[in-house]
């Protein structure tokens, strides 16, 4: 008689070992990514097909498509890579069969990286998308939606318990693509200075000297993630968002990317010698080098604080011919105080350098706005340090980033 409990059909079980379910995987997966391929691709063909009568007038223009065809070929062959690492981390046996929601959110952001590539023809001839009013603010609101949208996929992952290896390399990578076009956007929309080009660069000469030392048997110290690196990471990303809108011009605009450019790029060479073995390090990987820094930016915020502070007071002793809106003091004096006693601090930092650097600001660019433009600007990175009345920015970032530092260590 046939078992009741026998689920088979009478016939023998069918056993499928890790090797065939990790064949299987991968078949599924190749076939996901060329749906992958189809979404990187098409913002570019997209591109060549509305903008083919205008490159035909302007053949060396079309130069500035390759930028966003280098990204579509280099994440999608990334990609296809790297799928065998589509697993929880140390599960190298338990593969996924599909690329999952998080993934897809990340191939999503990509695709609008090709897209907010496409304007760099646009930009390069017109020299301010002077076209159409609502054309000059796509690739500002692009870019924010790709940074805002890098909070959604790590979030996706954690909440179905599908954080991958390849789904964090894949983020890595298309932040970093990402930093570079719109660095090359901004550079051609005349934003930013053209050594700004230096922040989307600095990734990739830092990956290729690591790969060469492991190929040369050279020695390499895994680089262990630090919160504060991640935070100027993601100001970096609102930064380039932010000077693509047109509601932001130099002076201001080239006065902030060398104030943000500045502790990336520092940052970079700091990690470079750790790596490299060029510097000697402590049991948490702190050199010297971070010894000094940590204790430089304990006097920093009091400095900036202390400048906003005599900006504040000359503003109402002697407010000259500044005749500002009603609007426009309180707004600016709210900012002012808020900075002063540490309320909110970078938050207060960045609606005043937001007051101060956008093209409606009644103060233009007197010496005083200037001087309190920088100071907040270096507000926004450095937080207000001691003697803060309340900083929830700086627990909300750290504790994020920590959490993220902590994952990471936890990767071999």
């Amino acid at each position: 008689m046939k078992n009741p409990s026998d689920t088979t059909g009478g016939h023998p079980e069918k056993f499928i070992s890790q090797d065939e379910h990790r064949q299987e995987a991968l078949l599924r997966l190749r076939h996901q990514s060329r749906f992958a391929a189809m979404l990187l691709f098409s913002p570019w063909l997209t591109t060549v097909f509305l903008f083919w009568s205008f490159l035909q007038d302007e053949p060396i223009t079309v130069l500035a498509l390759l930028p966003g065809l280098v990204v579509a070929i280099y994440l999608q062959q990334y990609l296809s890579g790297h799928l065998a690492s589509n697993h929880r981390f140390f599960e190298e046996g338990q593969l996924f069969s599909t690329l999952g929601a998080a993934n897809w959110i990340t191939l999503l952001r990509a695709g609008a990286i090709v897209a907010l590539a496409g304007f760099l023809p646009l930009a390069m001839q017109s020299q301010g998308l002077e076209i159409s009013n609502g054309l000059s603010w796509a690739p500002g609101l692009i870019y924010l939606g790709i940074s805002l949208a890098d909070l959604c996929d790590g979030f996706v992952a954690r909440r179905q318990g599908k954080e991958t290896e390849l789904g964090k390399r894949l983020d890595i990578e298309t932040d970093a693509a990402g930093l570079l076009v719109a660095s090359l956007l901004a550079v051609a929309l005349g934003q930013v200075p053209v050594i700004y080009l230096l922040v989307g660069l600095a990734y990739y000469p830092f990956i290729l000297g690591i790969s060469l030392r492991q190929k040369s048997a050279l020695p390499v110290v895994a680089l262990r993630s630090r919160p504060y690196s991640r935070i100027i990471a993601g100001c970096q990303m609102g930064l380039v968002g932010m000077v693509l809108l047109p509601i932001f011009n130099p002076p201001f605009t080239f006065v902030a990317a060398y104030i943000f450019m500045t502790p990336l790029l520092v940052g970079f060479l700091r990690d470079w010698l750790v790596v490299s073995c060029r510097i000697k390090t402590d049991a948490d990987q702190q050199a010297g080098l971070d010894h000094w820094l940590r204790s430089l930016m304990t006097k920093v915020p009091i400095v900036l604080r202390l400048i906003i502070l005599v900006g504040g007071i000359y503003s109402f002793i002697d407010p000259g011919d500044y005749r500002l809106p009603l609007a426009w003091q309180l707004a600016l004096s709210l900012c002012i105080l808020a900075a002063i006693v540490g309320f909110m601090g970078r938050s207060a930092a960045l609606f005043l350098v937001l007051l101060l650097g956008s093209t409606l600001s009644p103060l233009g660019t007197s010496f005083f706005s200037g001087t309190l433009f920088v100071s907040a600007a270096a507000l926004m990175l450095s937080g207000t340090g001691t003697m803060s009345l309340w900083a929830p920015e700086d627990r909300i970032l750290y504790r994020r980033n920590e959490n993220a530092v902590m994952k990471s260590r936890k990767v071999p």
